[in-house]
């Protein structure tokens, strides 16, 4: 269905065209965190964002927007045409896949050597997938606002489409 280069490079010129992302070199462990490359993921369907302030877990939910900083999410640039999706309020940690397909994206310490932190953006229509790197059928799909979101298998339903914006 995707390649993973190509959906990396439509997802980031998509993504540099719409004024959220500054044209920068790959970003390494040690870099700094670049405030112009804070985005907002929103499902349209679910009326849900990706949101970090899972209380009492390290889940990654869908929850009504309101423009905190749980909300915002940095993209990190690998060398390898990836990224990973750094939460702005919990400096340090990006989302996980877990090993199994329907349970929930974990928001865990950040570690380049990792591979399910590492995703694509492809892009399905006007609409973005949030897709694992190293398989790019495996994809995060959104649920109603309040709940963990979770690892799905790509089938083209709006719950794996997502709006992506500048924080």
């Amino acid at each position: 269905m995707f390649t993973v280069k190509k959906a990396t490079a439509v997802a980031a010129a998509a993504l540099v065209a719409m004024g959220a992302l500054a044209v920068a070199a790959p970003a390494s462990a040690s870099s700094a965190r670049q405030g112009s490359e804070n985005v907002r993921f929103f499902n349209e369907d679910t009326g849900g964002a990706l949101d970090a302030n899972a209380v009492g877990g390290n889940v990654a939910l869908s929850w009504a927007p309101n423009g905190t900083d749980y909300q915002a999410w940095i993209l990190r640039f690998g060398s390898q045409g990836g990224l990973q999706i750094e939460s702005k309020a919990r400096v340090g940690q990006c989302l996980q896949a877990p090993e199994n397909l329907g349970d929930p994206i974990a928001v865990v310490t950040c570690n380049k050597y990792i591979p399910t932190q590492w995703w694509v953006l492809p892009m399905v229509g006007d609409k973005h997938v949030i897709a694992l790197q190293q398989d790019p059928q495996k994809v995060i799909e959104s649920t109603p606002t309040g709940n963990p979101v979770f690892q799905g298998f790509y089938d083209g339903n709006p719950r794996q489409l997502w709006d992506i914006s500048a924080a």
